[in-house]
């Protein structure tokens, strides 16, 4: 297909080209039919809306909610108190343990861009959850599991 191409493309509109091409990814597959639904339903979310308007600000917050930590670093929620024991994190000020976390926006960005760090922190997720799974395992193991 060219630019000046005017058949029909998959949707039935003459300029499909124009108005997909340059289109974001997003924006592409959510617009893209799926068998047997409705346009309004159909559609697959690559990036969550909460994260797209994260990314989207022109200036961050001054103050980062472990959600919006997480989207930057690309991690989960649950991986961020992982990140402050192995101390890759530090929240703002001196938060009691039941307390709403924030952290500060420069210290994720850099966290974030720090390659080595980086790896570090994937290897402590991965000790995590083995630790983790290797006690829930001898556990039921045990006989001291859930029934």
């Amino acid at each position: 297909m060219y630019e000046n191409d005017c058949r029909p493309g998959p949707l039935g509109c003459t300029l499909w080209w124009e108005a997909n091409v340059n289109a974001p990814i997003n924006e592409r597959v959510t617009s893209l039919p799926v068998l047997g639904k409705s346009k309004e339903r159909a559609g697959i979310e690559l990036v969550p809306v909460h994260v797209r308007e994260l990314l989207n600000l022109r200036r961050l917050p001054a103050r980062l909610t472990v959600q919006q930590t997480a989207a930057l670093l690309n991690c989960g929620e649950h991986d961020i108190p992982v990140l402050v024991s192995k101390g890759f994190l530090k929240p703002l000020g001196h938060p009691p343990p039941n307390a709403v976390k924030y952290f500060a926006p420069t210290e994720v960005l850099e966290l974030a861009g720090d390659c080595e760090r980086m790896g570090q922190i994937c290897d402590s997720f991965y000790q995590y959850w083995r630790e983790k799974n290797a006690t829930k395992s001898s556990r039921d193991s045990n006989g001291g599991g859930r029934k």
